[in-house]
């Protein structure tokens, strides 16, 4: 009975121990020897890091090396196993993180600029409004001139009528008044004859009467 408890009280801290353990994961991050030469023996020349490029000069499929050239214009040998022909998930992952911001940095300036267009469109809109209506008033304002002027030029012809008629008025006015003129002289003449002939008149009817009364007498004389 003691053996068999003591038996169950290993498995379960053994069966704890065992949910008690974490997940881990192996990082891509670590540095490639490279070789004088194509064996362990050979002294290492430098370290290349995970995802730096290469130029493969020659491949050795007995050895399993590879001589390489770095961009620095170094050559050394390396395991071929290590080499990959796309970069490592972790430069990709960088390369894509770069991308990703640089995309993300551009997005923000369009968005930026979308805003300011977006601004200046209504703004644009407000300033046509306002065009629109100081249009309005100013077809308001070029139909009043025009009726005025048309007015005007009505105004115009009409008094150039009526100058017209003045003139006429003024000439007929000045035959009349010749006219008067000449009746009035006329008129003048007329009476001046009509009172010398009246005048004549009664100096014959004076000479007549005082002629017949002379006559009378001698006639009362002669009885």
């Amino acid at each position: 009975m003691i053996r068999i408890s003591l038996f169950l009280l290993v498995l379960f801290v053994g069966t704890s121990h065992v949910h008690a353990a974490e997940v881990k994961y192996v990082t891509d991050i670590f540095e490639v020897t490279m070789r004088s030469g194509t064996t362990t023996s050979n002294s290492i020349v430098r370290l290349l890091r995970s995802g730096e490029s290469v130029t493969v000069l020659e491949d050795d499929p007995v050895s399993q090396y590879s001589l390489v050239e770095t961009d620095g214009g170094k050559q050394g040998y390396v395991l071929s196993r290590f080499l990959m022909d796309d970069p490592s998930a972790r430069e990709t992952l960088q390369d894509l993180r770069g991308k990703y911001e640089s995309q993300q940095l551009q997005i923000n300036e369009q968005q930026a600029e979308i805003n300011q267009l977006e601004q200046s469109l209504l703004q644009e809109q407000g300033d046509n409004e306002a065009l629109k209506i100081t249009l309005r008033a100013s077809e308001q304002e070029f139909s009043e001139v025009r009726d005025a002027a048309q007015n005007t030029l009505n105004i115009l012809e009409q008094n150039k009528r009526l100058q017209t008629v003045v003139d006429q008025l003024r000439e007929e006015k000045t035959v009349l008044s010749e006219t008067n003129a000449e009746l009035s002289d006329s008129t003048q003449i007329d009476w001046f004859v009509r009172g010398a002939a009246v005048s004549l008149f009664a100096f014959i009817i004076g000479v007549l009467v005082t002629r017949i009364r002379w006559r009378k007498k001698d006639s009362w004389g002669s009885y």
